[in-house]
């Protein structure tokens, strides 16, 4: 009896820990191979993030031939948010899980039509690369673009 109890236990304990690893952390400081991913004007392209629970905070740094710029975007996933940007687009976003990778679909309102985003984010199994696939289609036709970013170490 004390040994099936035992290997109850395991069994509860081996789940428990399968569940709370079930999404990967994207915690860090990813920088972007520029050789390896799609053409850019950007020299630089880094993203620090901060994922804790359902809410993943992200910096994004950019160089480029005007110097460098940042900004910050915090996503709750599984959370619908609605935004306007300064030209009067209107944007509504989700974040959301689909298996091991997160999944970022935007719809974004313009004066010329609609825009559809997906943007998939996977992490490498040694959590070392963190690749984004983005993908859109708009009035200005189709686009697949891929990113491949390198996590720092500290």
């Amino acid at each position: 009896m004390q040994r099936i109890l035992g290997l109850l236990a395991g069994l509860v304990w081996t789940v428990g820990v399968l569940s709370a690893q079930a999404h990967p952390d994207f915690s860090g400081l990813w920088k972007q191979n520029m050789e390896k991913s799609s053409r850019t004007s950007l020299h630089s392209y880094a993203n620090r993030i901060e994922h804790k629970g359902d809410t993943l905070t992200v910096t994004t740094i950019t160089g480029g031939s005007r110097g460098e710029s940042s900004y910050d975007h915090t996503y709750v996933i599984g959370k619908e948010t609605h935004s306007n940007d300064r030209e009067g687009d209107q944007f509504t976003s989700i974040v959301k899980w689909e298996g091991q990778t997160l999944v970022f679909l935007t719809t974004e309102k313009e004066k010329s039509g609609t825009i559809e985003t997906r943007e998939v984010w996977t992490v490498s199994t040694d959590g070392k690369t963190l690749t984004k696939v983005h993908t859109s289609h708009g009035p200005r036709g189709a686009m697949e673009q891929h990113y491949v970013l390198e996590k720092a170490m500290p």
